[in-house]
């Protein structure tokens, strides 16, 4: 009997390694923007001189078709062709450009300093549950000494950015190194949650004032940035805060029925209030020709359950990054406060995963005591993420 036993689990174990589960279908849908199309310009020049370009848009979408073509993900059939939003399996992928920061500081030694930074970010979206099931967000940062600098400069450095395979720091590279971190599980539970509003203090405003800082694109980048460093660091789907290009745009395009196209996004029943309180900077250190400027960026980051009305969590912290600079460099200090805000959202992220007493005593203003803090964490935990997985 038991022999007999030991060959039906044999014959069992071998159907099921040969038929397995049926492949997860995603649609890819190639390259994208991150919020509303009005402003992909300003953002992102070179990502929005390829999307508003239909030939260099399909020239481009071919090089990620190939790229990703020789990426062999476990369960997962990455297809150019298209679905069906209505379909239980209705999931869109894109490579989404958040933004592009080009900076070329005159040193008075003879070369200018460059350094070309975008932040992107992988997005995978189910058109069925209308949300973002999974976001890995990632950086490239392309740097150059260059002696002049022509009217093309900028140009040709995005080009082997965006374009040349052979150099590590460029967009495709990237994008298939990170293919294997997207959640392609699609979640089991109906719950919701998304980033709701972005607040500011009267310093927060001063600042956006003084760079003239378009309030509506900021807001944009700081709920988007938060949300895929939220998706990453809990494991949670996230509603998007705004359709923009990459939702409503081209992964809706990955789909024949106009109901995507169409795309209405449901209601959140957890919501997460930002508030920026301000920027500053700071001299840690300076020599004759070196200084270390601190720049500080400060946020609240409140969240709460839409059905009852409750407040569950809400703490605020504080977070500077120190830059080593030649006292001959000038630099876009603006781009500095908006990375040290991206790095604080980020850690943030990070502490209600997984709450650290350094980080907490050094970067949290709270009145709490770490173990409070660390109660509080456990009931947002159990009161929402565990909800969202």
């Amino acid at each position: 009997m038991r022999k007999f036993q030991k060959i039906i689990v044999f014959l069992y174990a071998t159907l099921y390694s040969m038929a397995g589960w049926p492949d997860t279908q995603v649609y890819f849908a190639g390259l994208s923007y991150v919020g509303d199309a009005s402003n992909m310009e300003v953002a992102a020049p070179y990502a929005s001189s390829i999307i508003s370009d239909s030939d260099q848009l399909s020239d481009y979408n071919s090089l990620l078709r190939a790229a990703i073509s020789k990426v062999e993900i476990d369960k997962v059939n990455l297809s150019s062709e298209l679905g069906n939003s209505n379909s239980g399996n209705a999931l869109s992928i894109a490579l989404a450009i958040t933004e592009e920061q080009f900076q070329a500081e005159n040193t008075k030694n003879g070369y200018y300093a460059v350094k070309a930074t975008t932040f992107a970010q992988i997005i995978l979206f189910d058109f069925a549950d209308k949300r973002i099931v999974s976001t890995i967000p990632f950086i490239t940062s392309y740097t150059d000494s260059p002696k002049t600098i022509g009217p093309d400069y900028r140009n040709k450095i995005y080009r082997t950015v965006y374009n040349d395979q052979s150099k590590k720091i460029n967009l495709i590279n990237e994008f298939v190194s990170m293919l294997a971190d997207v959640n392609f599980n699609k979640p089991f539970n109906s719950w919701n949650i998304k980033v709701r509003d972005v607040l500011h203090t009267t310093n927060s405003d001063k600042y956006l004032t003084k760079y003239n800082v378009d309030k509506r694109a900021f807001n944009t980048r700081v709920a988007s940035q938060f949300s895929a460093s939220m998706s990453r660091r809990l494991g949670v789907p996230v509603l998007p805060y705004t359709k923009g290009q990459a939702i409503g745009g081209a992964m809706a395009m990955r789909f024949e029925n106009a109901d995507a196209v169409q795309l209405e996004l449901p209601p959140s029943d957890y919501y997460v209030d930002l508030k920026i309180l301000g920027f500053n900077k700071k001299i840690m250190k300076e020599t004759a020709s070196v200084i270390y400027p601190s720049f500080i960026s400060g946020l609240r980051v409140s969240i709460g359950d839409v059905g009852f009305d409750e407040l569950v969590f809400s703490e605020k912290a504080q977070s500077g990054r120190v830059l080593k600079l030649s006292k001959k460099l000038e630099i876009n200090e603006w781009n500095e406060f908006k990375n040290s805000l991206t790095v604080l959202s980020d850690e943030f992220c990070g502490q209600l995963a997984k709450p650290d007493k350094k980080w907490f005593k050094e970067k949290m203003k709270s009145k709490k005591s770490f173990k409070r803090m660390r109660k509080a964490s456990k009931k947002l935990k159990e009161d929402i993420f565990d909800n969202l997985r």
